[in-house]
């Protein structure tokens, strides 16, 4: 004889679903206070959750849905959304969304104790604040377009359910296509639940994606100066280097501060840090997006300059000489000036990983400092063509 396993009601997925948000709540919490990964971001989902366990929680009498279990899921919507504002790096100001909320409350007061308008009030706060979490994914997320679509997807569920509820609730769909309320529905909660461990699934990987660039970041950037290490530097110059066997034309620089021992036997140690960090920065905020700055080690940086003529890089080896000059350091009570040598050079085809070029610029360099040093030289073996 076949024993019949009981069909699981409403009431019972709804506590599933409120344990489940408790739990989240506690991780998320966790996550950002303890192992400090996106705090603020991190804070927000973890309210969000426990907002929603307690306004999901089965035992809440009847009566409380409308002062207490909306109101709840209405701010616990804009949390969520904030929350992935803050995980995408999109737009970190919230004020729209805490606009939309205070909006959603205050209809929400108004049409109590009309139940049905203060539902309507709370699905259509959730279905926008659902739409804005998926367009922000969409522009933030960094991930290739179907995976994106994946994440984006139980946004849009979401959205299109709140939608389905409120329309039915306002007499727009036949009562035979309204979506009953999850109290009473349970394949609704059942699929409610499904989002929802959707949602926190792609919760989940957008946080792995924002914990590997912050690694793939801090492997590539020097920890002094924050500038393109020595190993990014060479992986961004054999990347030029496949470009200019295709006939394209890039130049490399290198620059070495002038007297940097006397820096250091003077200032000491931490004023030699500091000189550096000075000329990173007065460099760097100079530099186009597409240009790569990075520290070689010691004192020597390079700077490699895409689609750049050899006259155009001493120019910019000369301007950026110049601003050094100019900009002295403060350190302490004293202004220490700071100068550099500049060896420039184009790359050439077929440069095994564009190392020959660097060697040309560190040449060139050296030269500039055996002259008196502050200069700017070009390579001896480059000769611009004619055109």
């Amino acid at each position: 004889m076949m024993v019949r396993m009981p069909s699981l009601d409403a009431a019972t997925l709804l506590m599933v679903i409120a344990v489940f948000d408790a739990v989240a709540c506690v991780v998320w919490l966790l996550l950002g206070q303890v192992l400090r990964i996106a705090p603020r971001a991190s804070r927000r989902i973890s309210a969000y959750h426990g907002l929603l366990a307690l306004a999901w929680w089965p035992l809440i009498p009847p009566a409380m849905e409308g002062p207490m279990a909306l109101p709840l899921t209405i701010v616990a919507a804009g949390l969520l959304t904030a929350g992935v504002r803050g995980l995408m790096r999109v737009r970190y100001a919230a004020w729209d969304l805490v606009a939309i909320v205070l909006v959603a409350l205050a209809a929400t007061a108004v049409v109590l104790p009309d139940l049905n308008g203060a539902r309507v009030v709370a699905n259509a706060c959730g279905a926008l604040l659902a739409l804005m979490a998926a367009w922000d994914i969409a522009l933030g997320a960094g991930f290739r377009i179907g995976l994106t679509g994946v994440v984006v997807l139980p946004y849009l569920v979401l959205a299109a359910g709140c939608l389905w509820r409120a329309g039915g609730l306002l007499g727009w769909l036949p009562p035979s296509l309204g979506l009953k309320g999850l109290a009473n529905n349970a394949p609704l909660v059942l699929l409610r639940l499904a989002v929802d461990l959707a949602i926190a699934t792609g919760l989940v990987a957008l946080v792995m994606q924002r914990l590997i660039a912050r690694v793939r970041h801090l492997t590539r950037r020097d920890a002094l100066t924050g500038l393109l290490n020595r190993r990014a530097v060479e992986e961004l110059l054999s990347r030029l280097q496949a470009q200019v066997d295709r006939g394209r034309r890039h130049a490399v620089l290198v620059l070495d501060v002038d007297h940097f021992k006397r820096i250091n036997d003077e200032l000491g140690h931490a004023g030699g840090d500091a000189a550096l960090q000075h000329l990173a920065r007065v460099l760097g905020e100079t530099l186009r997006d597409t240009d790569g700055f990075g520290r070689l080690g010691g004192e020597e940086f390079a700077l490699l300059l895409p689609d750049t003529p050899l006259d155009g890089a001493m120019l910019v080896a000369e301007r950026l000489r110049r601003l050094l000059q100019d900009q002295p350091l403060d350190w302490g009570d004293k202004v220490w000036p700071i100068s550099a040598s500049f060896g420039v050079t184009l790359m050439r085809r077929d440069d095994p990983h564009g190392r020959a070029a660097l060697a040309r610029a560190d040449a060139a360099m050296y030269a500039a400092k055996a002259r008196g040093r502050n200069r700017v030289l070009r390579s001896a073996e480059d000769v611009e063509p004619h055109a």
